[in-house]
């Protein structure tokens, strides 16, 4: 090793000039007496003489352009050791195409004057020099994304559970499935969720939509099965057309989330919205916090269930208001009409717009109108940020019910800051006349709505040494002043050295004057760590009973992971035992879990998700949901299990090479980057970092280039049966030097082809060696290198 390094030492004083356009050559003398005392075979001089060259053929190289490292490319170096500038190159370079450039080696520094390059052997490093427009752009101009692209796909979630509990049982599946197609940046989705409970199957919130992005109009339009998408009114949803803002529509704009806390072991949340049932899925017990909840609208309540595996149930609500939305910035115009198309006793026509305006730097005026037959509403907001970090809205509807000769008014005042401390409020009241409608109210007639006032409030707190706190209130009071619901939820949490400490703390209270129940949840949690796995314990309080449990969760491999506990019920003195794995099975990912409880009750469930994309080139798997935009990774050689990180997480490639890159930010960089340890050993890659650009619905495309190299350790004799010498310069017939023996009788060589003829320099003239391999390599691609043996001659 230490005379390798000194080799490349000797070389790199005689060859660190930079490659000039003149291609002028000075060539260099090497001291043959000092090769030879190094152990080296002074014939490797010739190849190096005049100067800084690569070895031909493809190699792994660093690049850095502008002083900026670029990583790993895969150049292609020709018989004098200079380097190809070629398609493939450029793009991992990040180098525009030059107009002039059709195929093939592309003599760069010449056609750009002002660009420097570099090549550096001893270092394996090329440095370029050029101006920044030569470079691809990194801006968010309409004309650097990506566009068009055609793939047909469709996302599935399946789930089924059954518990049976003393007196009965219940089974319940569901199938939710998104699909479609993207051509040229149209898009058909059609979103379905089936579900079967006891026997008898339903399918809600069904959808069907063609979608596309108006670039010069900077909107979304939707046509076919959408909503009402009125910021102030509440719609519903229509067969008809909807357009709305580009930004509006990110998948960064409002931030939904759902907390809560299960009592049993894989109890069922459904959410729904205006009697829609829009998500549905298993939760351990404990607290719990889900997101990517898919809305009707942002102006409809969110009501809750918890499903728990003993039959019971428990209900709340997450008003609209504490939906996270930041109204402080006009967004542009939502317009939609159509037919309503939810089923309801009627279905008028119906149009609606909204919009918002920037009035003063620190004030914004927003207004809505939704008209149908019968039915007229009107809504006006003004959003003011009287203080610094603090934002208050104030918001007057007005609602005429011809239908049912009713007119009323409904206000709200909402008010966001955050305070010093790192304390943030969030707090909003509404107040309804009684003759007040929603649009929705007046197409059901057993449709109503009793309540008077809603108050919401939301703080939160997070501080070095106490920890973090959250808290929430949500209570509504009818007409009737004696009938009213509150719900109170309180968190808080702290990490310490070795331990993490948390509780949660719930409160409902529903019914009127005469039977008012409240209930209390409480949960405390504590959870030690130990490297990959980790012990929890806790202390769960509801009705008056006691539960105790402890439970350890860790992984098993690097994509499965399992959870095992048991729990105590003080009051009913028995033992309860759940368990659990989760999967990534790289094309697909799998759950399944299993509880008991007492000798009489026992549940089991399963969850199956993933995605599948149809292209051009097949059809590709997918373990995460594929989004609106995406894109189709390929590796130049067919190599499965590579795994890619991407913006939404991680995916693998399959027996072609391919893998989907599930979700691609639109308009904005998304980067894309190759695990390299997931890579045979024998293979590298270039560049393994792509930077992708696309416009809302395209199919992106993405290859990466990669070096296979069969590489092989060769045990050599000479006819009189003793061992190659050490040190001896390695050629091939035309005499380009390949490597240098490495030890009496071992020669090491990169890259190697199948038959090829090999002539060792001796001093007292040369042998040959003919080395034969099969076509296809004997070891696994977890090997560095093949073992061989041969007699040169």
């Amino acid at each position: 090793m230490l005379r390798k390094t000194l080799l490349a030492c000797v070389i790199g004083m005689g060859c660190s000039q930079a490659v000039r356009a003149d291609n002028t050559e000075s060539a260099v003398e090497f001291d043959r007496e000092t090769l030879k005392s190094l152990g080296m075979d002074p014939e490797v001089a010739g190849y190096f003489a005049h100067q800084a060259r690569f070895l031909p053929g493809k190699r792994s190289v660093s690049l850095s352009i502008n002083g900026n490292p670029v990583g790993s490319v895969i150049a292609v170096f020709d018989e004098a050791g200079q380097l190809c500038v070629d398609k493939a190159f450029m793009e991992q370079a990040g180098i525009r195409l030059p107009a002039r450039y059709t195929d093939g080696c592309y003599d760069y520094v010449s056609e750009n004057p002002g660009t420097v390059m570099t090549l550096l052997p001893a270092q394996e490093l090329i440095t370029l020099v050029l101006p920044h427009d030569q470079l691809e752009k990194q801006g968010r101009e309409m004309g650097d994304f990506n566009a068009g692209g055609t793939a047909g796909l469709f996302n599935y979630t399946f789930l089924t559970s059954r518990s049976n509990y003393d007196g009965g049982h219940s089974d319940y599946s569901q199938l939710m499935l998104d699909g479609g197609l993207n051509v040229n940046d149209w898009l058909f989705r059609s979103h379905q969720l089936i579900s079967q409970s006891e026997g008898k199957y339903s399918s809600q919130n069904s959808q069907n939509y063609l979608q596309r992005t108006l670039i010069n109009w900077k909107a979304t339009m939707k046509a076919g099965e959408v909503s009402l998408n009125n910021r102030l009114l509440e719609g519903s949803s229509i067969y008809g057309i909807e357009l709305a803002p580009e930004d509006a529509l990110s998948e960064h704009a409002d931030a939904v989330q759902v907390t809560g806390i299960a009592s049993t072991a894989q109890a069922r949340v459904e959410i729904r919205q205006q009697g829609i049932l829009v998500y549905s899925t298993l939760v351990p017990a404990g607290p719990f916090t889900l997101t990517d909840i898919p809305l009707r609208n942002y102006t409809s309540d969110l009501n809750v269930t918890v499903q728990e595996t003993d039959g019971t149930q428990r209900s709340f609500t997450v008003p609209a208001t504490l939906y996270g939305r930041n109204p402080g910035t006009p967004a542009g115009y939502y317009i939609s009409a159509g037919r309503v198309s939810d089923n309801y006793d009627k279905r008028p026509w119906v149009a609606s717009i909204s919009g918002g305006w920037r009035i003063a730097p620190s004030h914004n005026a927003s207004a809505g109108i939704l008209v149908a037959d019968g039915y007229q509403g009107i809504g006006l907001s003004l959003d003011s940020a009287l203080l610094p970090q603090t934002l208050f809205t104030l918001q007057a509807n007005q609602s005429v019910d011809r239908s049912h000769a009713l007119q009323g008014q409904k206000y709200q005042l909402t008010a966001s800051t955050a305070l010093p401390l790192d304390l943030s409020l969030t707090a909003s009241v509404i107040k309804k006349t009684a003759r007040y409608r929603d649009f929705t109210q007046t197409l059901n007639h057993s449709a109503s709505d009793h309540n008077k006032y809603e108050y919401s409030l939301g703080i939160g707190w997070s501080n070095e040494f106490v920890g973090t706190m959250s808290a929430s209130l949500y209570e509504t009071r009818a007409y009737n002043r004696d009938d009213r619901s509150r719900f109170v939820s309180v968190n808080w949490g702290k990490s310490f050295d070795n331990f993490s400490l948390s509780t949660s703390w719930q409160r409902q209270l529903n019914g009127g004057q005469s039977a008012q129940k409240s209930e209390d949840t409480v949960f405390i949690n504590l959870s030690i760590p130990f490297g990959r796995h980790s012990v929890n314990g806790w202390s769960r309080q509801q009705k008056g009973q006691d539960r105790y449990g402890l439970n350890t969760t860790g992984q098993l491999t690097e994509d499965t992971t399992y959870t095992l506990g048991t729990e105590r019920d003080a009051q009913q003195r028995q033992n309860n035992v759940t368990a659990g794995i989760n999967s990534n099975l790289h094309y697909a990912q799998l759950s399944a879990n299993v509880s008991t409880s007492g000798s009489r009750s026992n549940s089991y469930s399963g969850t199956l998700q993933g995605g599948v994309v149809a292209h051009s080139n097949g059809v590709t798997l997918s373990p995460l949901s594929v989004r609106e935009t995406f894109a189709i990774a390929q590796l130049d050689k067919p190599v499965a299990g590579v795994r890619l990180d991407t913006p939404q997480g991680p995916t693998w490639t399959d027996f072609r090479g391919q893998a989907v890159i599930p979700a691609v930010n639109a308009w904005k960089n998304s980067r894309v980057e190759i695990s390299t340890e997931t890579l045979p050993k024998n293979m590298d890659i270039g560049n393994g970092t792509r930077m992708l650009k696309q416009t809302k619905g395209s199919v992106g495309r993405v290859n990466f280039g990669v070096l296979t190299q069969r590489r092989v350790l060769l045990n050599v004799t000479l006819n009189n049966g003793k061992a190659l010498p050490k040190g001896i310069a390695i050629t091939d017939t035309a005499g380009r030097y390949l490597t240098t023996s490495v030890d009496d009788g071992v020669v090491f060589l990169n890259d190697v082809e199948g038959q090829k003829t090999l002539v060792a320099m001796l001093e007292e003239g040369t042998c040959r060696l003919t080395l034969s391999l099969p076509e296809v390599t004997s070891v696994d691609a977890g090997s560095f290198y093949e073992s061989a043996k041969g007699v040169c001659q």
